[in-house]
């Protein structure tokens, strides 16, 4: 019997070289912005490890580069240096997603940014300009970008990753939980103006998260995200499934949209939060 106090279990991380999904190969090229982020960079390694070839994008060349090459799988990777919340920086990536492999598939727009805890006094224009510019000005761009090969294919997924911020107001998520609501919608006016055309979008909203996200005033190739640091029961005895996320229970749902198991759904979002939006 489950009580307030009984200990998380530890997931097994997926194996994802004993997996296959439909739709999802050889021949799929697929695009992730943020693709060294946490959870850019473990989308970036299941989708290789399923066979098919990774573009990764992200506002620092070498921070992508090296990304790239912790990757591995040479002649199926290309790094992309590019600000998702500028339209030229877009299109010049998918021409070269598209240069490169003849397509575009598969769009993971996993590129955010944090607000830094502002309360609405000390809310600053640079601080909105910068977290909605890239939390919703920029993946509108890039699907904008990515829509003009997937609909000449009339075929593609789009796959938004939010958060469960976006559901709920809490104390100093102004704006990354404004911009994570917007993100949900989007979505939903995306699919119904894309899935005409053969294109599923949907999204992913994140849980707890084993990692800091960046903020606003972190400069663009700065050090990865700090491992997080939560002690004590009370960081997982809210979530009904007594623990917090890790990297996979996140990019499961992400695949599993990409692939053609998901060929019926568009315009939804999965909370993938173990429950806790269950609670109220």
């Amino acid at each position: 019997m489950t009580t307030a106090t009984s200990q998380p279990r530890t997931p097994a991380a997926i194996d994802w070289p004993k997996l296959s999904l439909p739709g999802i190969g050889a021949d799929t090229a697929v695009l992730v912005t943020g693709g060294a982020g946490a959870i850019g960079y473990r989308v970036a390694e299941a989708f290789l490890a399923l066979g098919a070839r990774v573009a990764i994008m992200g506002r620092s060349a070498s921070t992508m580069d090296d990304a790239a090459q912790r990757l591995g799988h040479a002649g199926r990777v290309l790094a992309l240096m590019g600000d998702i919340s500028k339209a030229e920086d877009d299109r010049r990536v998918v021409a070269a997603v598209v240069a490169a492999w003849g397509r575009l598939d598969v769009l993971v727009q996993s590129a955010a940014i944090g607000d830094g805890g502002p309360t609405l006094d000390a809310l600053t224009p640079e601080a909105i300009d910068a977290v909605l510019g890239t939390n919703v000005k920029g993946l509108m761009l890039m699907a904008q970008a990515a829509a003009v090969p997937m609909r000449a294919q009339r075929r593609g997924k789009i796959v938004n990753v939010g958060s469960v911020a976006g559901y709920r107001a809490h104390a100093g998520r102004l704006l990354y939980a404004t911009s994570k609501s917007a993100l949900q919608h989007l979505t939903r006016q995306l699919a119904v103006e894309l899935s005409p055309h053969g294109i599923n979008v949907n999204g992913v909203s994140p849980g707890q998260t084993p990692t800091r996200l960046k903020t606003f005033l972190d400069a663009a190739g700065g050090q990865p995200e700090a491992q997080a640091t939560v002690s004590g029961p009370a960081a997982y005895e809210r979530i009904p499934l007594r623990r917090r996320g890790v990297l996979d229970d996140y990019v499961g749902p992400i695949v599993f949209l990409a692939s053609d198991l998901a060929d019926y759904l568009s315009g939804i979002d999965i909370p993938a939060e173990g429950g806790i939006m269950a609670t109220g």
